[in-house]
C-alpha cells in the first residue's frame, strides 16, 4: 500500500513528525527544513554584527562537533549548548551569543549526521544477505538519546539495515549510497520500507530528537529507560537539502585522520563487513549525493 503524508516546517526547532511506516511501503513527502538559524541578511544592525562575529567562531563549532563525537555509550552527555548565555535583546552581545550557539549546534549536528551515515552504510551491509529476515529479527538497537556517535550510529544502522534487506530481496545491486539518497530525499519524499512478516521497518523507533534551541538532551533521558525505550514523541534527525549544507566546515587534517579507518566488522555485531571504503570516504560520498534525473528503484 502506498500512502502520502507531509512533514511540517518550523523555524528555530526542526522537527520531522513521525517516520513510522504503515503496512507496506510508505512514501513520505518531506518539507525541506533548514537546520538552526542562518546568518542574518540585510543591513548590519548591532545584533547582526554580533551574530556574524559569534557565528564565525570556529572554535565553538568544533567544540560542538567534538562533544557529539566524544559522547558514546551510557556515559555523560558532553552537549553543553544549554550553558551558552542567552540574551533576549537586540544588542551586539545578544547577537554574538546567538551566533556562537548556532555555530556550536551546527558542529554537533554535523558530527551526528556523519555518524548516522557511517551507521547507515554498515547496517545496509549487514542486512544485504540471504538471511536478512533472521538478521533483522535478531538485531538489537540500543537507545541513547544523546545525539552522540553511538546514538547516531545506531539510528543510522537501524534505518540502513532495512534498506539492505529490501534491496537483497528485490534483487537490487548492493548500493548503500543509492539507498541513503532515498532515505534522505527531501524533495520528492523519503522512501520508508516495512517488512510485515517480522513487523520491522524504517522509523521503528519513532522520532529522534537530537536537540533543540537552548535545550540540553540530558532532559530527555530518564534512568534505565534510555537503554530500551522508544523514541515516540521526540523529533527526528535534522536534515536539509543538499544545496543548504553550507553549515559544514572543513574538518581539518587531524579529524579526517581519525575518520580514515576501515573496520572489518560493524559496531553492532561481529558479522564481516564487505565495505572497503573508510568512514571518511563514506561521509564524503553521502554528503555529495545529488538527485539529478534519479528515479528510485524502490518505488513500485
Amino acid at each position: 500500500m502506498l500512502s502520502f503524508t507531509h512533514r511540517s516546517n518550523c523555524a528555530s526547532t526542526v522537527r520531522w513528525p513521525g517516520r513510522s511506516a504503515t503496512v507496506g511501503m510508505v512514501l513520505k513527502v518531506a518539507a525541506a527544513v533548514l537546520a538552526g538559524c542562518p546568518p542574518p541578511t540585510g543591513g548590519l544592525s548591532e545584533f547582526d554584527r554580533g551574530y556574524d562575529d559569534g557565528f564565525a567562531e570556529d572554535e565553538r563549532y568544533f567544540e560542538g562537533y567534538d562533544d557529539s563525537w566524544l559522547t558514546e555509550g551510557m556515559g555523560p552527555i558532553r552537549y553543553s549548548g544549554a550553558d551558552i548565555p542567552f540574551i533576549d535583546d537586540e544588542t551586539y552581545l545578544a547577537g554574538f551569543w546567538d551566533g556562537v550557539y548556532i555555530a556550536y549546534n551546527d558542529g554537533y549536528f554535523v558530527a551526528y549526521r556523519n555518524a548516522f551515515i557511517i551507521g547507515f552504510s554498515e547496517g545496509y551491509d549487514n542486512a544485504y544477505w540471504d538471511d536478512f529476515l533472521t538478521f533483522l529479527a535478531n538485531d538489537f538497537h540500543t537507545e541513547y538519546l544523546h545525539g552522540g556517535f553511538s546514538d547516531a550510529y545506531n539510528d543510522g544502522f537501524s534505518e540502513g539495515r532495512v534498506y539492505g534487506a529490501f534491496d537483497f530481496e528485490a534483487g537490487l545491486p548492493f548500493d548503500w549510497e543509492d539507498a541513503f539518497l532515498d532515505w534522505e530525499d527531501l524533495e520528492d519524499g523519503v522512501v520508508d520500507l516495512y517488512f510485515e512478516e517480522i513487523d520491522i521497518g524504517t522509523g521503528e523507533f519513532g522520532d529522534v530528537l537530537l536537540y533543540e534551541y537552548n535545550t540540553d538532551p540530558n532532559t530527555f533521558k530518564s534512568g534505565e529507560c534510555a537503554r530500551t525505550c522508544s523514541k515516540s514523541g521526540f523529533a527526528t534527525l535534522r536534515s536539509v537539502p543538499k544545496q543548504a549544507l553550507g553549515f559544514e566546515r572543513p574538518l581539518g587534517e587531524a579529524r579526517e585522520n581519525e575518520l580514515s579507518v576501515t573496520p572489518t566488522t560493524s559496531e553492532r555485531n561481529e558479522r564481516p563487513l564487505r565495505l572497503d571504503t573508510t568512514w571518511l570516504e563514506r561521509i564524503q560520498a553521502g554528503s555529495a549525493l545529488e538527485k539529478s534525473d534519479y528515479v528510485s528503484p524502490r518505488i513500485r
